[in-house]
């Protein structure tokens, strides 16, 4: 299987650049990369200056980065990717056409609740099994939406239980959807919020044309979770020193290991650097202007404050990988919000370490 690099983390940390930066930094050492967004900013297609639709694109890198490798771009389109998944299940044209049709189907597939993480999986498992890659980079949405992204699988598998779809499916006259419409009003309005605002007999119909789908859907759900569990998947934790940012990731790392996953780092954005410490700066004599000593004592203090400033940002740090063995590879603080394939450049020569030559596993240091 392709090693899969998943990046996850609160909104406003830099994950996206860090999943581009990660790309690119494997692409440079010699890999065939693709990176995958499903942040519906749009922000890695703007930052590697490509147009990303659901099928990879390729990044030009300047020849003066020298890549050895390649790197490609795609973002992620929930409903094209259904599509695919019912033309592969469908056991004829004719049952594919069916369900395409449905109105149901047709707003179900962009609307129903978790599709759009779900999808995420089944497009990340197709770049896996290809074998043009030699890496994929998955940059997920923000942490709420990432943990519905872990739980996807198991939530498609049992809303394709078979006996909850037989029981929806059953005709008027053994008492299925038509007890449904008459008896049940907490159940109705469940599945009416799921797929709009639609009677419970659309509903079944819906239902009635996935039945030839079920078992593709389940397996396939197995296969998905066997991907997230397997060694060569790794789970990076992209986050800032920021004590709100560090909250989120706490959460996020306890549930991974709620679903038995481990944790292969932590990518920590806008570290501060130490500054050198030469010893105390010479201002020369003082010239008798007026504020000039404060000025002196205000610039001759600017180092052991920063000094300070990191001190506060490792304890930090040092409370967000508490109970962990995790690596931690720091990006420092780029001055600005990186927009550009320059910043990620930048940035890629950062994370570099993580993976020292692609194909190994993760490296680097705490």
């Amino acid at each position: 299987m392709t090693p899969v690099y998943i990046c996850c983390g609160a909104g406003g940390v830099g994950k996206t650049t860090s999943s581009a930066g990660l790309a690119l930094a494997q692409a440079r050492a010699g890999a065939r990369v693709v990176v995958l967004t499903i942040d519906p900013a749009r922000r890695l297609a703007d930052a590697l200056g490509v147009r990303v639709g659901n099928e990879p694109s390729p990044v030009l890198l300047p020849p003066e980065l020298e890549a050895k490798g390649s790197l490609h771009a795609l973002m992620l389109d929930p409903k094209e990717t259904f599509d695919r998944v019912v033309s592969r299940f469908a056991p004829t044209p004719e049952a594919r056409d069916r369900i395409y049709k449905n109105h149901i189907y047709q707003h179900a597939s962009a609307n129903l609740a978790g599709s759009q993480e779900y999808m995420a999986m089944e497009r990340l498992y197709e770049l896996a099994r290809e074998d043009h890659w030699d890496c994929v980079v998955l940059d997920t949405p923000p942490t709420h939406h990432a943990l519905d992204f872990l739980a996807a699988p198991d939530r498609m598998a049992n809303l394709m239980d078979e006996g909850v779809m037989r029981w929806i499916v059953l005709p008027a006259s053994r008492g299925g959807w038509r007890m449904l419409e008459r008896g049940s009003e907490v159940l109705a309005s469940v599945l009416e919020r799921m797929v709009g605002n639609s009677t419970i007999a659309d509903i079944a119909e819906f239902f009635t044309a996935f039945q030839a789908l079920w078992d593709g859907f389940r397996e396939r759900s197995i296969e998905v979770r066997t991907l997230l569990s397997a060694p060569s998947t790794k789970f990076l934790l992209v986050t800032t020193p920021a004590p709100a940012a560090r909250a989120e990731a706490r959460l996020f790392v306890e549930q991974l290991r709620t679903h038995r996953q481990p944790l292969a780092g932590f990518l920590v954005n806008r570290c501060l650097v130490a500054p050198p410490n030469p010893g105390a700066p010479s201002f020369g004599p003082d010239p008798g202007l007026a504020g000039w000593a404060e000025s002196v004592a205000e610039l001759t203090a600017l180092p052991e404050r920063q000094r300070a400033r990191v001190e506060v940002q490792e304890a930090n740090i040092a409370e967000l990988v508490r109970g962990t063995t995790a690596p931690v590879w720091r990006i420092p603080d780029l001055g600005s919000a990186v927009h550009d394939l320059g910043g990620i450049i930048r940035i890629s020569g950062y994370v570099g370490a993580v993976v020292p030559e692609w194909g190994t596993g993760l490296g680097g240091t705490s």
